[in-house]
């Protein structure tokens, strides 16, 4: 598996979706425009105000304070960056900072949704059929550097024989209940083609 593939795509490729899709399609999907650009460029800048201030000033203070700025800039980053959250082809279902998964190692999934006064939240509950290494077609390469930022996804129950992943579609580009469409429509392909080897192979 390329990473370069899904990371190639611009991360607003399915933003408008058609609202009916017949087939299984390949899509990526990343944030929303807008999302974090005010709070990663303003902390940016802040940063430099104080790390600035305090090379001026020849004074420790202001260039520490500086330094959980800019560790928050390092962990919003994703917000502006072009790379994919999530993505599908016929392969698998590809998460950033995980990888891709097979198909066939999905056992279910689903939309769970939340609600906060007037706000809404949706996650994509993926079960799967084993150990998440297990289920990966390859796992993408690990960073120390890509390790300290926000991830749109939880690992629950890792230690269990079905692990679940969620992923939080909230800030995502996308309509939930299209994006499940769309990526129901790769699982339960992959379903069919297996059923219909078994019958093959007998």
């Amino acid at each position: 598996m390329q990473y370069g593939k899904w990371r190639g795509m611009s991360q607003f490729d399915l933003d408008p979706w058609q609202e009916k899709q017949s087939s299984a399609e390949p899509f990526t999907l990343g944030y929303q425009k807008g999302t974090g650009e005010p709070v990663v460029y303003g902390s940016l800048l802040l940063g430099a105000a104080l790390l600035g201030a305090g090379i001026v000033n020849s004074s420790l203070i202001p260039a520490l304070a500086s330094l959980p700025v800019f560790l928050s800039v390092l962990w919003h980053y994703p917000f502006i960056d072009n790379r994919p959250q999530l993505a599908a082809n016929e392969t698998g279902l590809y998460l950033d900072r995980l990888g891709v998964l097979r198909w066939s190692a999905i056992a279910d999934l689903s939309l769970y949704k939340t609600a906060v006064r007037t706000m809404e939240f949706n996650q994509l509950h993926i079960k799967l059929k084993g150990p998440v290494e297990d289920c990966l077609v390859q796992r993408e390469p690990r960073s120390v550097l890509r390790g300290a930022m926000r991830k749109n996804w939880r690992l629950k129950q890792a230690r269990s024989s079905a692990p679940v992943l969620d992923v939080d579609l909230h800030l995502l580009a996308c309509a939930p209940e299209t994006l499940l469409q769309r990526t129901r429509q790769f699982w339960r392909g992959n379903d069919v083609f297996m059923q219909h080897s078994s019958i093959n192979n007998h």
